[in-house]
């Protein structure tokens, strides 16, 4: 924001300090002071331009005598605005400009004494299409300096989203207030008003309550269509703010003084001559004041009338309703609204105003009125118009009186140096808190236009500020350090991903935001398209992943991912880490031949992530994921829980460069950490192992978790370890093959024969129970 120190020091009195020295003391309490800009113009005059004649030697030139009322000087000019009868700035033979100075000299043979001026170069605006016209009223012969309140200094700063108190001039000046022990004068909010009563005149009707907690409409008659005056004039341009008449110029005046932004519409052009706040409605469009037709949807909140929108509240007025040299009447808005309204409606226009960027950092409703007030306060001074009686002011939604304890043994704890109690009064004080003095301390009422002050440390903050960082003293901490450790979650992914890259597999980073139709939890506000909703699942970005490396002519890899995932249970939304595993392609092995990867692969990288994990109480169970092919899919249980997925992918939904087949599993890490054994270390067995082959014809729809569950469960068995299954002649149709390599041992003593093989006996009664017997 860009203010001037000249307007500023009309509500407060300067310290008496060097630029540098201002901007550092100001960045150290918060106002971070970006560039300082010195305007100066000595010599410059207010003159009218009494004849125009052309230039003997160039077209595009004009030789202008220019009189101050008892000087006349002549001079060469190329604006091609310049016109006889004009109040122009003049600088004199040895002005000072922000270019230089201006020296008598001779263009093309005529000799021009002094040079007519524009904005650009009095330093006021970057860029301007010709010279500048003074309003009539102006006083010839006037030093200008003295008019446009120059030298000056202007500041550019930078003021944080959660100070919009800052973003106006008076709000700073309470800000200097405070930081330099001054006394901040009030604003004139007096103003006469007329017979007629605004109620008379024109109504309000607020439909979207929660996106305007109020709303004051003022209507003023008799207005006219005519300039600033100029120093008001200059106090916009130095802003950044173009002039335009004194009614526009004075809403942008207000807005810049005391924050708040206001909106002048035609009164005669509104419908019924009334307002109407509600949400826009499909298919309705407003033409703007900047000349673009923009569509509107019911996301955004629009000014209305009685039969269409005039306005896009908060952010830009209507062309239609626009105040206009046959402007009249003028109705006044000043009205607070929802910050995430008018962000949102923001966003979906791509339209961001002076107006919007304030009422999105939240503006309190209790300054609607003091802002329409002082805009007819600076009219009333101007003589523009008459204000009718009263206001029309809808408040739907007042504030809540907020207050804060600040102990009194907090400030040394927190500050580590003691404020003397009567400096910390003041200081509050000074920033509007109205204080009441308890035993420990002081109850602070925060005042409406402060909503970043909500708790004990924020006064804390307050006082550090005015204080001054450079006056606390610099200590080491007394703390002694601590080395901090992630969260068991996050442990427990790490161990995940080092097991996973153990087994050969690279991991992917993948993006967790997704089109709306793959994602049950969605985003309010959207950044992209395609990117509405948060990802329920990781193959997704997976199989993204799988298709650049395809598209990369790799021959095949085995990826995971360990990450979120976003749904909804029992109506609220919920995240959850997870593991996703994929394979394509062939294995990049030497010697593993061409064959691409199968499920037992995948079966098995599943198996030893659950080994390293001790996770023992798994199996298979049926599935019914539509995302896996129908007949290679598979539930992963723990006890009765579903931990997990695994399968192919159904080829339906791939869209691949030369690959259909892809093989995917992904398991619920919460329910891994849980079921996850810790380390457990044995003794080395004393008496050895005795081995038997075992095969077994089983029905071929027997799951082989059941078997291995039945051999296991014999108390004298240590492994099983399946080492071929075979399905083709010589097995009977509708069974398969399973070969075993079954240890058993005794604890504390060497098994005979005779107890392996009745051990055996008792396998293959249980067996004998899942239709599973013996294959001879």
């Amino acid at each position: 924001m860009r203010v001037s120190l000249r307007w500023l020091s009309e509500y407060v009195e300067l310290p008496d300090l060097a630029p540098a020295a201002l901007a550092e003391r100001l960045t150290l309490a918060g106002l971070e002071v970006e560039a300082i800009q010195e305007l100066r113009a000595e010599g410059v005059r207010v003159g009218r331009v009494e004849a125009i004649e052309p230039h003997p030697r160039a077209e595009n030139l004009r030789v202008c005598t220019v009189s101050l009322g008892n000087e006349t000087y002549t001079t060469v000019c190329g604006a091609p605005n310049v016109a006889q009868g004009m109040l122009v700035p003049f600088a004199l033979p040895g002005a000072r400009l922000p270019q230089g100075l201006v020296e008598e000299t001779h263009i093309r043979g005529v000799k021009s004494t002094g040079m007519i001026l524009s904005r650009e170069e009095l330093g006021l605006e970057e860029k301007s299409p010709g010279i500048w016209e003074l309003p009539p009223e102006t006083p010839l012969g006037a030093d200008l300096a003295e008019i446009l309140e120059l030298p000056d200094l202007v500041l550019d700063l930078k003021i944080t989203s959660n100070r919009p108190d800052l973003l106006g001039v008076y709000g700073l000046a309470r800000e200097f207030a405070a930081l330099f022990r001054a006394d901040l004068r009030e604003l004139s909010l007096a103003f006469p008003e007329g017979l007629r009563r605004a109620e008379e005149l024109t109504a309000v009707e607020v439909e979207s309550g929660e996106d305007c907690p109020r709303y004051v409409a003022r209507v003023i008659q008799g207005v006219s269509w005519r300039p600033s005056p100029l120093t008001l004039q200059a106090r916009l341009l130095k802003a950044g703010l173009r002039p335009i008449s004194l009614v526009v110029d004075l809403t942008n005046y207000v807005m810049l003084e005391v924050g708040h932004p206001l909106h002048a519409f035609d009164h005669a052009r509104l419908g019924e001559g009334r307002i109407v706040v509600r949400r826009a409605r499909r298919d309705e469009s407003l033409r703007t004041l900047d000349g673009v037709e923009r569509p509107l949807s019911p996301e955004i909140l629009v000014i209305a009338d009685a039969a269409r929108p005039v306005a896009l509240a908060g952010i830009m007025g209507g062309e239609e309703t626009e105040v206009g040299e046959a402007t009249r009447d003028v109705l006044l808005e000043a009205a607070a609204f929802a910050p995430a309204r008018i962000r949102r409606g923001s966003r979906l226009l791509g339209l961001r105003t002076e107006a919007s960027l304030r009422f999105e950092r939240g503006l309190s409703p209790e300054n609607v009125d003091l802002a329409s007030r002082r805009f007819c306060a600076l009219l009333a001074q101007n003589k523009g118009g008459t204000v009718a009686k009263g206001a029309v002011d809808v408040y739907l939604r007042r504030p809540e009186r907020r207050t804060v304890v600040l102990r009194r043994a907090r400030i040394p704890e927190f500050l580590g140096v003691a404020i003397p109690e009567s400096e910390v009064a003041e200081s509050l004080s000074r920033l509007g808190l109205g204080l009441k003095p308890r035993k420990d301390g002081w109850e602070a009422e925060i005042p409406f236009h402060r909503a970043d002050l909500a708790r004990e440390e924020d006064l804390l903050e307050e006082l550090a500020r005015l204080y001054g960082y450079d006056r606390i003293p610099e200590l080491a901490p007394s703390v002694p350090p601590r080395v901090g450790r992630k969260a068991p979650e996050e442990e427990f992914a790490d161990r995940v991903r080092r097991i996973l890259a153990g087994l050969g597999f690279t991991e992917a980073y993948t993006f967790p935001l997704v089109p709306a139709a793959e994602g049950e939890v969605l985003l309010r506000n959207p950044m992209a398209l395609g990117q509405e909703g948060l990802r329920k699942s990781l193959l997704p970005g997976l199989l993204g992943a799988v298709r650049e490396n395809l598209s990369a002519q790799i021959p095949g890899g085995a990826l995971f991912e360990v990450g979120k995932v976003f749904f909804v249970e029992n109506g609220a939304a919920r995240e959850e880490y997870r593991v996703g595993l994929v394979l394509f392609g062939r294995p990049d092995l030497p010697l593993s031949g061409k064959a691409p990867y199968g499920p037992a692969e995948l079966k098995g990288a599943v198996e030893a992530l659950l080994s390293a994990l001790r996770v023992e109480d798994w199996r298979l169970g049926p599935c019914d994921d539509p995302r896996l092919h129908p007949f290679r899919r598979a539930t992963i249980l723990l006890g009765q829980e579903a931990a997990g997925v695994l399968g192919e992918v159904n080829p339906e939904l791939l869209d691949l460069p030369g690959e259909r087949r892809v093989l995917f599993a992904e398991l619920r890490l919460p329910l891994l950490q849980a079921h996850a054994r810790p380390a457990a270390y044995r003794p080395l067995p004393r008496f050895p192992a005795s081995k038997r082959d075992l095969s077994l014809l089983a029905p071929e729809g027997l799951a082989e978790a059941e078997v291995r569950a039945r051999i296991l469960a014999e108390p004298l068995v240590e492994s099983a370890f399946l080492y071929d299954r075979y399905q083709g002649p010589g097995i009977p149709q509708g069974s398969v093959s399973l070969t075993y390599e079954l240890s058993f041992r005794h604890p504390e003593h060497t098994l005979s024969a005779e107890e392996v093989e009745e051990a055996v006996g008792r396998i293959l009664g249980a067996l004998a129970e899942l239709g599973v017997r013996l294959r001879t």
